[in-house]
């Protein structure tokens, strides 16, 4: 059984607190960030505590923020900004949840939800159904007789 814990924990990053790391980090599941980190991290979920911070390009799944973010942050899902943490510079975000104290600065996206389009324009009008869209392969186009027969 203890072995099996320690395979299931070889995916995952501890920066500890005091801790110095400049470059880039790929880490497979997650990242706990107690310590200072500068450059590029990609994982799929990223926990930052309070005496957490970083400062660079951050993409993941997943992130909360007790501590410090900064810069270029790709957030595929859930964004979270704890009461301590601070975020900011270009965030592009799925979902996005900040507790009261919290800050954030900066300009945000929201992608990966339902795309949003300008509107009048020609992908708007084909994102909305039955606006000069052709009935879907298989589906025959309704007659007036055919109308007339649903309606009584």
């Amino acid at each position: 059984m203890h072995m099996a814990t320690n395979m299931d924990q070889s995916n995952n990053l501890v920066i500890g607190n005091g801790v110095t790391f400049k470059g880039t980090l790929n880490v497979p599941k997650k990242a706990t960030i107690y310590g200072t980190v500068d450059g590029e991290l990609t994982a799929e979920e990223i926990f930052i505590g309070q005496s957490g911070k970083i400062t660079g390009k951050v993409t993941a799944r997943s992130i909360e923020v007790e501590g410090e973010l900064h810069q270029v942050i790709h957030c595929r899902d859930h964004l979270h900004i704890r009461a301590t943490g601070k975020v900011s510079g270009k965030l592009e975000y799925s979902q996005i949840q900040i507790e009261r104290g919290g800050e954030f600065r900066g300009e945000m996206q929201q992608v990966g939800a339902a795309p949003v389009y300008p509107p009048n324009s020609a992908a708007a009008a084909a994102a909305k159904p039955g606006a000069n869209t052709p009935p879907a392969t298989g589906a025959t186009p309704t007659s007036p007789a055919a109308n007339k027969d649903a309606s009584t």
